[in-house]
């Protein structure tokens, strides 16, 4: 089967409906006829900054349920393994190096991870706020901020009935990074 591919805005303000919302979504899916070339394979476009693009892919690697990844388009993380999707711990480095190297940090990113969180509808522009890749160019914090707003999304989903989002937030208090 070949991969769909299509864009996607989320309008919802609230993390119940956003949850729903997107829940909607991937209830649309027409099912894979079996595994490897018949598996049905999706990538939704849900973010643009500048030549860089925020996508889901379905399914996810670890194949649960309504689990996603959330990839940057333009931007590889690690050196050995490159791949595109960032995790908690890139996010988290990024926003270190920003941290250290920005004084104005505090003043414009913490209070968009604070809106981001709790699922305010943000609009970044472009701060002049950069973060280094693995290979040491810089990207516009602003990708890692759109990306962060999914990556909350897809640990509503994983951990739900948990904590879902407030798990990743915390790392960020755990590393003064809110």
């Amino acid at each position: 089967m070949p991969t769909t591919s299509m864009s996607y805005t989320l309008t919802i303000n609230n993390r119940q409906q956003m949850r729903n919302d997107i829940i909607d979504l991937f209830k649309n899916e027409q099912p894979g006829t079996g595994t490897g070339a018949n598996a049905a394979r999706y990538i939704y476009e849900v973010e643009n900054f500048n030549n860089y693009k925020i996508q889901l892919c379905r399914p996810a690697n670890l194949n649960k349920g309504f689990d996603f990844t959330v990839n940057i388009t333009g931007l590889y993380f690690k050196k050995r393994r490159r791949y595109s999707n960032p995790s908690h711990k890139d996010v988290i480095s990024a926003l270190l190096y920003c941290k250290q190297n920005y004084p104005n940090y505090q003043s414009i990113i913490i209070p968009l991870i604070n809106d981001i969180y709790n699922c305010k509808n943000i609009t970044v522009s472009q701060s002049g706020i950069t973060f280094l890749d693995y290979n040491g160019q810089q990207h516009p914090i602003e990708i890692i901020l759109l990306a962060l707003k999914w990556l909350f999304i897809e640990q509503d989903f994983t951990y739900w009935n948990n904590s879902g989002r407030s798990m990743l937030y915390n790392s960020l208090k755990s590393n003064n990074l809110v």
